[in-house]
């Protein structure tokens, strides 16, 4: 994952380079080298409209990310690798969908799902039913729903938090 976010997270000028100057609510204004945005043909799930994004890494130690519209500065996910969560958790997608993505080597692919945040940080939600696949060379990715996966839509990050916690014995 490191490649995709090190070449989305840096904003520095780069002089020979096409830009985009975005005002996004949660960033303030941010200046992208246009080599650098992921592309998401058809937008994500919900979206269409948004079909450049660039993944931002306010803190280096974090396993969170954020994936800012650049089509639209009040559009924003918070993302993860789902491998940090749920190492367990396998995409099966076709030879076909990984070819329309241009991935021919699994290490040119890079998995992210959408958190979502209701209240507290320990009712954090992932989306593992619907996993963006991203080619970290082509910088071209793709939403997918995994059909008959048995993933939710929103899986606990921290189950732990999910169950009561036992009191004190009387």
């Amino acid at each position: 994952m490191s490649e995709l976010r090190s070449n989305a997270q840096d904003l520095s000028p780069v002089p020979s380079s096409p830009r985009v100057r975005v005002h996004t609510s949660r960033f303030g204004d941010i200046d992208v080298e246009i080599g650098r945005a992921i592309k998401i043909p058809g937008g994500l799930l919900g979206f269409p409209d948004s079909v450049r994004f660039a993944l931002l890494e306010p803190d280096q130690d974090s396993p969170f990310w954020w994936l800012q519209s650049l089509d639209d500065g009040e559009l924003a996910f918070v993302v993860t690798d789902p491998m940090a969560f749920f190492p367990d958790y396998r995409v099966d997608a076709r030879a076909e969908e990984l070819e329309a993505l241009g991935i021919v080597d699994p290490v040119d692919l890079d998995v992210l799902v959408i958190l979502s945040l209701r209240g507290s940080i320990e009712s954090m939600t992932a989306n593992l039913q619907g996993p963006i696949l991203l080619n970290v060379k082509t910088r071209v990715g793709r939403q997918f729903v995994l059909k008959d996966s048995g993933y939710q839509t929103r899986h606990p990050l921290f189950p732990e938090f999910d169950e009561p916690l036992a009191g004190p014995a009387e």
